[in-house]
């Protein structure tokens, strides 16, 4: 359940950290390209930051699905860090290369290295926007006056990502949300709140009264 989860839940919102590169004028997806660009300094720029989410899991063949809400801790380029209270209290940290997941009220978790070569998603930790460019096809469109929407595409049909889409501001400073539809049509939905600046003295750090199991 913990990798499923995890996989899913990356593979959708570690598109923040794309590695900046000047996009090419000609790239007729140069616009969207150039959003994440500047989404993901303007994150890197604003350090530490917290912000309330809500996470909506629709199955395929399903209109509407299980919510659930908590918050989110990002420290990019290097963690991200999930806690869900509603309905069911957990945890996800993903540092580095290391993987955690816990349950707060029983004090038990898992703990697991990450391959990010093969993990569906994590590839946009870690390689350049050229990279990115050869395994993705990009496109941007306008959501009202003050919004656009980053659509990523795989070029082929390995993984289990099929799509994902950033809800970005007009001014590319602040994700609102993401939308991350898998092969088999499943379909989960994030809202983000405004996020803000927090101490996160021990937060990227796992807890000590866990037990961990490898």
């Amino acid at each position: 359940m913990m990798r499923t989860e995890l996989r899913s839940l990356c593979s959708a919102l570690l598109l923040l950290a794309l590695a900046a590169s000047p996009a090419r004028a000609d790239d007729p997806s140069a616009a969207a390209w150039r959003t994440l660009d500047h989404l993901r300094g303007a994150l890197i720029a604003a350090g530490p930051t917290r912000a309330e989410f809500s996470q909506t899991y629709v199955p395929a063949g399903f209109s509407s699905g299980e919510t659930e809400r908590g918050s989110m801790a990002l420290s990019l380029p290097d963690c991200l860090r999930w806690d869900y209270t509603e309905p069911y209290p957990k945890s996800f940290l993903l540092c580095g290369d290391t993987a955690h997941y816990w349950n707060g009220e029983d004090h038990t978790g898992r703990r697991y290295e990450v391959d990010r070569e093969k993990e569906p998603g994590l590839d946009l930790l870690m390689l350049s926007l050229d990279t990115l460019r050869r395994r993705y096809r990009a496109s941007e469109e306008a959501v009202g006056d003050a919004s656009v929407r980053v659509t990523l595409e795989p070029v082929d049909d390995a993984g289990t990502l099929a799509e994902a889409s950033l809800l970005v501001s007009a001014d590319g400073a602040q994700l609102s949300g993401v939308t991350y539809r898998d092969r088999e049509g499943n379909l989960t939905r994030f809202a983000l709140a405004a996020p803000r600046p927090f101490d996160p003295d021990g937060v990227f750090a796992p807890p000590a009264d866990v037990r961990w199991q490898e």
